[in-house]
């Protein structure tokens, strides 16, 4: 053992194994599979596109009167500027061609198929429905994408402005543009689902809202689709995905006992299985069903008992069977739950301090002391924990170890003053949600760095930021935040042709003005996370005076019956084992001399003893 280690430090004691294995690696959190597309696969979806395509040429064109185009050439709001400009101005030009009596005359004259088919304008359409037809078999989407925009402009027939609105966002999402794709699915539902929920393109469009919807991790669209959607109408191989989405909508307006039953019915196979699972879990526990709760935990880490120690899905599930232990107040239980957590994870931090409520709620005062000792060890300086150092104090304050107790407040008022002032500042200086956006964004791009050497430029406080950063529906946001930016880039790296085109522009401001506004969504949600630690922070400053009175309080009461001669008994604090335990055990046991390393943390032991009467 290192040399250093030799000195003595009154009350506390490393425990280390003697023989350690090798630490296991941290696996990547939060990154899906990638599989990639097969041939077989490709050759299927373009196939479906010109099966659509060709059912084109099988629709009647409508005439091309003013009142026809003014009925189908509206575009809701959200379906962009460009489109419903052009729209306009053709209607316009439309219009006054028909009034004239020029080029639709002989159309309503003779409203037969031969009449329509000697339109010159009808023909143009065939034409470029053949050209988008060879760029989907060739596989050149955004050919097929730039054309199929442009024939919304021109084509006049309900039925075929649906058909080529749907195969727009088909080819755009194969583009892997899912934001831009949503918009004309979101106008087929939205013109559609009144008149015509049965309509194909409805369930079809729903569809591939709910797909989009998933690979953007986004809550709006997810929302509308889930809430319009036929299950029968579904695919069934694309069901799980349905069930897990539908499961987190209940979640989240509070149907617990709904949202169980749609996590119980995504199938073992699929990759939405283990998630499914864990929520499962979760909503039980929400629901009150805590058994049941703890049951599905205990399975979920068992299905995974055969991969890595720090399986994500593994260590969720065990986590959640500790807390779901204490919840029914089977203190001893949760404790041996809560020792489960692999080191090597990022749960174990919260793990840690968890489990120190449990020891405090049996009894254990000793060894939740030896857990403090490694959550405010240097290492985990940046966690925002105030509520661990008031339950540190309180602690001590059990134990009568006024002296501790009073470092410990120390250490609280040291930390977090600065932080409530910094707080408050933030908060009254009336920052715009986009600057609290751009902050949080700033720590959560350049985290080491501003770790080490750079907190002073920040605005908020960084503990704050940190702690805001781990709030799960911001953690969302900026999620579908980065996915609105890798489809910027998309754009950005197109081709000229295609992005200098109308459909490119359009693309563009589609995901500039997503951007926009859920930047300001995420910067009021942060507003929302600042405020409540601001009063949550006030309450434990508030917290910590009246345990400082009760310190000074127990200090003037022992000082009296010293003086009184009465003498302080000091007794050993949750002695369960002593020195010879651990040695026996193959432990090597020595002091603290206030030097941490990594591998120490977790194995200190308190052997500070009771010093009441």
């Amino acid at each position: 053992m290192n040399s250093k280690k030799t000195a003595t430090c009154a009350a506390l004691l490393l425990v280390g194994t003697m023989a350690q294995s090798a630490v296991s690696p941290v696996l990547p959190v939060g990154v899906d599979a990638v599989q990639e597309v097969g041939t077989a696969q490709d050759i299927g979806e373009r196939q479906s596109l010109l099966i659509e395509m060709d059912r084109l040429a099988e629709l009647t064109p409508a005439p091309a009167d003013g009142a026809m185009v003014a009925e189908t050439g509206q575009l809701s709001e959200e379906f962009d500027g460009l489109v419903a400009q052009a729209s306009s101005t053709r209607k316009r030009r439309v219009v006054k061609k028909a009034t004239s009596g020029s080029t639709n005359a002989p159309l309503k004259a003779a409203p037969g198929t031969a009449a329509r088919s000697a339109d010159p304008r009808v023909s143009a359409i065939k034409r470029e429905e053949d050209r988008a037809r060879q760029a989907v078999r060739r596989g050149d989407y955004p050919e097929a994408a730039k054309l199929f925009f442009n024939l919304l402009d021109k084509e006049t027939n309900p039925a075929r402005v649906l058909q080529i609105r749907f195969i727009l966002g088909r080819t755009l999402q194969e583009m892997g543009l899912h934001q831009v794709s949503a918009f004309p699915y979101y106008e087929i539902v939205r013109t559609e689902v009144k008149r015509n929920p049965k309509n194909k393109y409805v369930r079809q469009s729903l569809e591939r809202l709910t797909v989009a919807a998933d690979a953007l991790d986004s809550d709006i669209l997810l929302n509308y689709a889930v809430r319009l959607i036929d299950e029968e109408d579904f695919p069934a191989g694309n069901r799980d995905m349905l069930f897990y989405r539908r499961g987190e909508v209940r979640f989240r307006e509070g149907n617990y006992i709904e949202a169980a039953k749609e996590f119980n019915r995504v199938r073992g196979n699929s990759v939405f299985h283990d998630r499914a699972r864990y929520r499962l879990g979760l909503s039980l526990v929400e629901a009150g069903q805590l058994e049941k709760a703890e049951q599905v935990f205990v399975a979920t880490a068992e299905a995974k008992s055969t991969t890595d120690v720090t399986n994500r899905a593994r260590v969720n599930a065990m986590l959640g069977r500790a807390r779901t232990l204490y919840q029914r107040k089977l203190f001893a239980e949760a404790i041996d739950a809560y020792r489960e957590i692999p080191r090597d994870t990022e749960q174990w931090h919260d793990a840690l301090f968890e489990v120190s409520w449990a020891y405090l709620q049996d009894g254990r005062f000793r060894s939740a002391l030896s857990n403090f000792h490694s959550l405010h060890s240097p290492f985990y300086e940046e966690f925002y924990q105030p509520e661990s150092l008031l339950l540190r104090a309180i602690v001590y304050h059990y134990i009568c170890r006024y002296d501790e107790m009073e470092k410990t407040l120390g250490i609280f008022e040291r930390i977090y003053g600065p932080v409530q002032k910094d707080l408050r500042n933030v908060l009254g200086g009336n920052m715009s949600p986009i600057a609290l956006y751009r902050e949080i964004r700033k720590v959560d791009e350049n985290f080491d760095l501003l770790k080490k050497a750079g907190k002073r430029q920040l605005a908020i406080p960084f503990l704050v930021a940190r702690q805001v950063l781990r709030e799960g529906d911001v953690r969302r946001s900026l999620s579908y935040i980065r996915a609105l930016e890798r489809e910027k880039k998309k754009i950005e790296q197109a081709p000229a042709t295609w992005r200098d085109a109308r459909v490119g522009r359009y693309a563009k401001r589609v995901v500039e003005r997503r951007m926009e506004a859920t930047q300001l969504a995420v910067g009021r949600l942060i507003l929302r996370h600042l405020t409540r630690l601001q009063e949550e922070l006030a309450g434990h400053m508030e917290q910590a005076g009246l345990v400082r009175i009760d310190m000074i309080s127990g200090k003037k009461e022992a000082v009296k019956k010293e003086i009184a001669g009465k003498g302080i008994v000091r007794e050993s604090v949750d002695q369960e084992q002593d020195r010879s335990y651990y040695v026996q055990n193959g432990y090597d046991y020595w002091p603290f001399t206030g030097e941490y390393w990594l591998d120490e943390i977790g194995n200190y032991h308190y052997v500070g003893v009771k010093a009441c009467e």
